[in-house]
C-alpha cells in the first residue's frame, strides 16, 4: 500500500532467486486474488474500486476492467461459483458475478451486522468464510441456513482468513502477531453423497 504497486515474482527469471516486476500502480492495493478465469483481482482501497485484469506470458496486462462504488474494499477472493467476494471495511460482504456484476451481499442474504469485516475465502463446499476484525470473530456462511460463528474467543484483531481442503482454518492475527490454525470440519471415510460433515463445536481452540 505504502507504494501503490502491484509485483509479480518471475520465478523464469535469469537469476537463481528470480526477480519481482512491477505490473501496475494504483493508489492503494489491499487485497489481492483470482477469479475462476485466471484474472488478477486487486483492491484498490481509496479508491474504491476493485480492478481486474489478466497477464499474457511476457507480463504485459490486458483486459483492465474495475468495480467502483465500494467503501474501502479490503480482501478480494474468488466466489464459490465464479466471480469474487470482496469484504468493505465497516461494511458490508459483497459478491459479484464473472460479468463483474453486484448480485447481493452477506449482510442483507443473511441478516447479519458486521463490524469490520477483513479476510474472506470459501472453502470447498462453498461456504463463505469472513473474519470480523471488530467483533474479534470468524464467521462462515452456508449455502442455505444460518451463519455460524467458528471463532468467537482468542482473536485480537483477526484480519487475512484462509482455509484448507483437510478442514483447517488458518487466521492471521495481526494484534498478536501470528498466525492461528483451527480444526473446524472433520474428514471421514470417503461418501460421495456427503464427503465432508462438520465438527460438533462452533467455538474452537487454536491447535
Amino acid at each position: 500500500m505504502m507504494s501503490g504497486t502491484i509485483r509479480i515474482f518471475n520465478h523464469h527469471s535469469k537469476f537463481s532467486k528470480g526477480e519481482w516486476i512491477k505490473i501496475m500502480k494504483v493508489d492503494s492495493p489491499k487485497g489481492i486474488g483470482v477469479d475462476s478465469r485466471g484474472r488478477i483481482l486487486v483492491a484498490d482501497y481509496t479508491q474504491g474500486k476493485v480492478h481486474s485484469f489478466a497477464l499474457d506470458h511476457a507480463f504485459t496486462i490486458q483486459s483492465t476492467r474495475s468495480v467502483s462504488n465500494l467503501s474501502g474494499p479490503r480482501y478480494v477472493c474468488l466466489a464459490p461459483e465464479g466471480g469474487f467476494i470482496v469484504s468493505e471495511e465497516c461494511g458490508d460482504v459483497k459478491l459479484f458475478n464473472s460479468n463483474h456484476r453486484l448480485v447481493g451481499s452477506l449482510g442483507t442474504r443473511y441478516g447479519h451486522q458486521f463490524g469490520s469485516p477483513a479476510g474472506v475465502c470459501a472453502d470447498v463446499e462453498g461456504n463463505i468464510i469472513v473474519a470480523d476484525e471488530q467483533h474479534r470473530t470468524v464467521h462462515l456462511f452456508p449455502k442455505s441456513g444460518s451463519p455460524i460463528c467458528l471463532v468467537s474467543k482468542g482473536l485480537q484483531k483477526p484480519a487475512g482468513v484462509a482455509c484448507s481442503n483437510s478442514g483447517m482454518l488458518l487466521v492471521a492475527d495481526t494484534k498478536d502477531n501470528c498466525v492461528k490454525v483451527f480444526k473446524y470440519r472433520v474428514r471421514l471415510p470417503y461418501n460421495p453423497d456427503n464427503p465432508w460433515v462438520a465438527s460438533g463445536s462452533p467455538d474452537l481452540t487454536p491447535r
